[in-house]
């Protein structure tokens, strides 16, 4: 894995496990399950701890088991879950599905280390405990930092309700804003993160993949790479952005805002064949991703024609299934080495 750029600016340095309370950006979450931050949803409200099983079936496991660790003194990675306070409907109703799964690197708790942040956007039917049970995501990152210790990332995986990953037009679902005013803000207040584009990537699966290039095109300031796994990206099949000839649909298409990416590295990787005879891959599933390819193609070609454009666009057309197997391969061996490798380094 290539070095990352350094990152500028002065961080402040947390030391050990007392500054674990003292920094404001530390995760210093109180172990006292009463006791709440202003920017948590109180524990009565959590609607999305059982999460769903639509696809998953028996192997599907609810996020508050999946994410069910405690922050403590470990050296070894957890997987702990949040529960970020958003946005609310015009009825008064939560405008997303609650909690937030974080995968903090080994020793997290007293390395007083500053980490960067991979942002990981589930697919239909999924939810935030999806990369964790079926993606392998822990062991993943595990075995990176093990080979290389600037490897070293937070991963946060929140949840879009049934990945809806954008702002509905009646006001119903507000993920946009959920994910851009509130989870990462609350990332960044609780955890040592580097709260700043360079510290910053994202990338998703399917519907994820689609909320992925619309968040990093509409916020160029937010990430300095981005990715995409089998993605939706014409939001096809798919509901809560009106008529798809009306001008709210059209601002929410991530091919008429490839201009926001001019300065963003992308990586998008799609399965144009599925080549495994072994009835658990699953090949049938490569029809959506064949479904999902001309979308894919024409995003590509406008966007590496798109005026100003100058960084780096790797698409790939790749052997495999619209499923966790494949994507789980995908983001081991591809995209968390091209996101981690433009990510600032970890920091004291």
């Amino acid at each position: 894995m290539s070095r990352r750029r350094a990152h500028a600016g002065i961080v402040v340095l947390c030391l050990a496990v007392t500054a674990l309370a003292a920094c404001t950006s530390s995760s210093g979450m109180s172990a006292n399950p009463e006791r709440r931050a202003p920017d948590e949803l109180p524990a009565r409200l959590d609607n999305g701890a059982k999460g769903r099983s639509t696809f998953n079936g028996s192997t599907h496991i609810p996020p508050r088991r999946a994410c069910g660790e405690t922050l403590h003194a470990t050296p070894h990675s957890l997987v702990i879950r949040a529960l970020p306070d958003g946005p609310r409907a015009p009825d008064g109703t939560l405008a997303f599905t609650s909690g937030v799964c974080i995968y903090l690197p080994p020793g997290y708790s007293t390395s007083g280390v500053r980490y960067p942040v991979v942002y990981l956007l589930h697919g239909g039917g999924g939810d935030a405990g999806d990369a964790v049970a079926q993606g392998h995501l822990r062991a993943t990152m595990d075995h990176l930092i093990a080979g290389d210790a600037e490897a070293a990332a937070i991963v946060v995986m929140p949840d879009g309700d049934d990945a809806q990953w954008y702002d509905g037009i009646d006001g119903r679902i507000k993920n946009e804003t959920y994910v851009m005013r509130d989870v990462i803000p609350y990332v960044d207040r609780h955890y040592r993160t580097i709260a700043t584009r360079g510290g910053r990537a994202i990338t998703g699966v399917s519907n994820g993949g689609f909320g992925s290039m619309l968040f990093a095109s509409k916020h160029p300031g937010a990430f300095v790479a981005a990715g995409g796994m089998s993605s939706n990206l014409d939001w096809l099949g798919a509901r809560g952005l009106g008529d798809p000839n009306g001008a709210y649909y059209h601002a929410n298409r991530p091919v008429e805002l490839v201009g926001g990416l001019s300065k963003t590295d992308v990586i998008l990787q799609i399965a144009t064949r599925c080549t495994n005879p072994d009835p658990a891959a699953l090949c049938v599933t490569q029809g959506l991703d064949e479904t999902f390819l001309p979308a894919n193609l024409g995003f590509v070609a406008r966007l590496r024609n798109a005026a100003g454009h100058t960084a780096v666009l790797d698409f790939r057309e790749e052997d495999g299934a619209h499923q966790w197997s494949t994507w789980a391969r995908w983001l081991r061996n591809d995209q968390l080495p091209f996101l981690l490798a433009r990510l600032a380094n970890p920091q004291r």
